[in-house]
């Protein structure tokens, strides 16, 4: 190799290793309460979903076991394959060495900083200048719809794997090759294993509209369409392990073709456009202010306005990529409308696996991304006309008009919110009155920053770039600091004694109704406290799924994708069990609880203890024991039926003294065996073939990724590289 291309090469590798430091200390400045201070997330579906489920994990994993049963929740559900576990992800080595909380924290550091460095990259690929690929992964990893995600474990890690998608994708558009084919058949595989089918079709759609794009121009288009089908093929195939479980999965639940109006669940709704240039409009759950019911996270779309007046500045005058990104910005906001926009219904009637996602308004994150990717390099030659000071002048009106009327409009409105008997009239007047508060300060706070992007915008061009991403830098942090809130680790030492008495008893819990636990605890409006004592008594109320963590079984429980037979099984439980307590003792249930708070919560014994094992036609329990997730040992003591009280699923067998046996299902959902005299043991073993096939796949797709690594580090080797 020439010196001067060894050079430029180790000057190369320099400038990308300050980059990865850039955007470590981006992601470290965001959570630097984990990294200084030892905390860890908490909040949301973290304390009630991936938390217990990671603890879950991390048990059988320190102890060797890879678990592939969940039988904690709903009578039992699979876990590989669950659409929201990530088992074969490598943040799996995380988990199995932290433990759960950790793992979570220290993951979505890593992940923020990976999303930045990717987007960089593939900004690199498309020749940005250096600080232009630099401030587009930073919008990236600081935009509303990536940095918020922390709470959401799975689309976080997907999201994370966006940008290096899109910079394998063309790297194999420039030069189709044995080695970039490699590379892209390694990144998908890890999106597609990452933990959010969701988060990931839309990926292949958003990778399916930049071929499109680029076929053009691409010189070798068989080379290119050869190598990118075998790369698509071996991801396809070291995933196999975790897709054809979640397919087998989908078959038995009600997911795998929801109705419509259930899968356009939450929409992109007009008014929420305002939240990219006023993000704090509905007000701020930490703040305790928030007034919508959808979660914050769902609606965080901002990339700062700066960015955003930019892009409004070149929307008539895209040209090159930016024509790219004015499309997917205009797609991805018509299909976030859902159906009422018409896209959305034609996808989801056309497009494969449309059917089986919900939350269209999650499709805000392509916009985002377009939106950072548009607006980093504009920013290089970007020139406001001295027209675009009328729209901060139209926000100081609006922020002025507000400030004089915005209470006597709260007061008039007041009754009308009183009127629909939620609220008392002095209630209903102390909530409007704080809304136009909410409105008041982000109209103010909207207008300034809309003055200081004019400001900013209209400096010197040699300038312009530094402060225009420090400004952008500071606004985003603003939000995205708060809005991941921390705990000590401390709140999951202790376990509630409640699960510790009905785990030694292997009985299960049945939480009736989990709905006003959820609202007071997971207020969509209210981050509330993070005091260890209030998250630890917030434990021990075991509301739906915090059992998981503590190797409990319940009856009730939540699940994405729950089996239509247990779930149908939990709604006759809900519906029926004070007037069948039979019900609950042939559902292996011990224990009811009840409470909206965690200071009036109780868990109550039912009547007679329940059975997890017993004998049709009469009252007898069996005993039973149970080694790992995915086997279960019974010792009865006379013929008979013999039902085992947990879901049926594809995937468990039975053997009789070492012999295998037919089994069948038992009141649509249970699993049962017929059992002549002198049976001393009946034993079951959850076998799932889908994921032996997938494993042997998936063995397959490493090996061939392997063969292909190989081949092009034995080629760089003989040429001298």
């Amino acid at each position: 190799m020439p010196p001067e291309r060894i050079l430029r090469r180790n000057i190369s590798i320099r400038i990308n290793l300050l980059a990865a430091l850039w955007f470590a200390g981006v992601a470290c400045a965001v959570f630097w309460r984990v990294l200084f201070l030892g905390e860890v997330l908490y909040y949301g579906d973290i304390m009630l979903y991936f938390h217990p489920m990671l603890s879950f994990e991390h048990h059988w994993l320190s102890r060797g076991i890879l678990p592939l049963w969940n039988p904690h929740t709903l009578f039992g559900q699979p876990f590989v394959g669950n659409p929201q576990e990530w088992v074969l992800y490598p943040s799996t080595l995380l988990v199995a060495w932290l433990g759960a909380e950790r793992a979570i924290s220290w993951g979505a550091v890593v992940h923020l900083a990976l999303a930045g460095l990717g987007v960089y990259a593939f900004a690199l690929r498309r020749e940005y200048s250096l600080r232009s690929a630099l401030a587009a992964g930073t919008l990236w990893s600081l935009c509303g719809a990536v940095v918020l995600r922390s709470q959401h474990v799975g689309i976080l890690q997907t999201l994370a794997w966006y940008g290096w998608s899109l910079w394998a994708v063309e790297g194999l558009c420039q030069q189709p090759n044995l080695r970039r084919a490699a590379v892209l058949s390694l990144v998908l595989a890890l999106a597609s294993l990452a933990g959010s089918p969701q988060m990931f079709h839309t990926l292949l759609l958003v990778l399916l509209g930049w071929c499109s794009y680029r076929w053009r121009e691409v010189q070798q288009k068989r080379t290119a369409l050869r190598w990118g089908a075998a790369a698509g093929l071996i991801a396809l195939l070291i995933g196999g392990a975790h897709w054809l479980p979640l397919m087998e999965l989908l078959r038995h639940t009600d997911r795998d073709a929801l109705p419509l109006k259930e899968s356009a669940g939450y929409a992109l709704h007009p008014d929420h456009l305002l939240l990219f240039l006023a993000p704090n409009l509905f007000g701020f759950p930490w703040q305790g202010n928030y007034m919508l019911n959808l979660f914050y996270w769902e609606l965080a779309f901002f990339v700062g306005t700066i960015p955003l007046f930019i892009v409004l500045a070149r929307w008539r005058k895209a040209e090159g990529d930016e024509r790219f990104w004015k499309r997917a910005v205009f797609l991805s906001l018509w299909m976030a409308v859902g159906p009422y926009g018409g896209l959305y219904l034609l996808a989801y009637y056309l497009v494969p696996g449309m059917q089986s996602f919900r939350t269209p308004i999650r499709w805000t994150t392509v916009t985002d991304l377009a939106l950072c990717l548009w607006a980093a390099p504009a920013l290089e030659h970007v020139a406001l006309h001295r027209r675009w000071w009328r729209l901060p002048l139209v926000v100081l009106i609006l922020a002025g008009v507000w400030q004089i009327a915005g209470e006597s409009f709260a007061r008039s409105l007041a009754p009308t919110v009183a009127s629909s008997g939620l609220l008392s009239p002095a209630q209903a007047l102390a909530k409007t009155l704080a809304m136009a508060g909410v409105i008041r300060t982000a109209l103010w706070r909207t207008a300034g920053m809309c003055v200081l992007a004019m400001a900013v915008l209209s400096v010197r061009a040699q300038w312009r770039w530094y402060v225009g991403v420090a400004v952008t830098v500071a606004e985003l942090l603003w939000i995205a600091i708060p809005a991941n809130p921390t705990c000590s680790p401390a709140v999951f030492d202790e376990r509630p004694q409640a699960a510790l008495r009905l785990q030694k008893g292997g009985q299960r819990l049945l939480v009736p109704d989990t709905i006003p636990i959820w609202l007071h605890y997971v207020n969509a409006q209210d981050y509330g406290s993070s005091d260890t004592a209030t998250l630890r008594l917030w434990r021990e109320t075991l509301a739906s799924n915090i059992g998981m963590a503590h190797e409990l079984s319940e009856a009730s429980g939540y699940e994405p994708a729950p089996l239509s037979r247990s779930i149908r099984l939990f709604t006759d439980l809900q519906t029926h069990w004070r007037e069948e307590p039979a019900l609950l003792r042939k559902a292996g249930v011990g224990a009811i609880a009840f409470g909206d708070r965690a200071d009036n919560w109780s868990i109550t014994p039912a009547a007679a203890p329940g059975m997890r094992a017993w004998m049709v036609g009469r009252e007898e329990a069996v005993r039973w024991e149970t080694s790992n997730p995915q086997q279960v040992v019974l010792f009865p003591k006379s013929a008979g039926t013999l039902v085992l009280a947990d879901s049926a699923y594809p995937g468990w067998l039975a053997w009789m003294d070492g012999k295998p046996v037919r089994w069948r299902l038992y009141d649509e959902c249970f699993r049962a065996v017929d059992m002549p005299s002198g049976v001393q043991q009946v034993e079951w073993h959850y076998v799932p073939d889908t994921f032996r096939v997938g494993l042997f796949l998936s063995c397959i797709g490493l090996g061939a990724l392997a063969a292909m690594a190989g081949y092009v580090l034995g080629n760089r080797s003989s040429h001298g590289i």
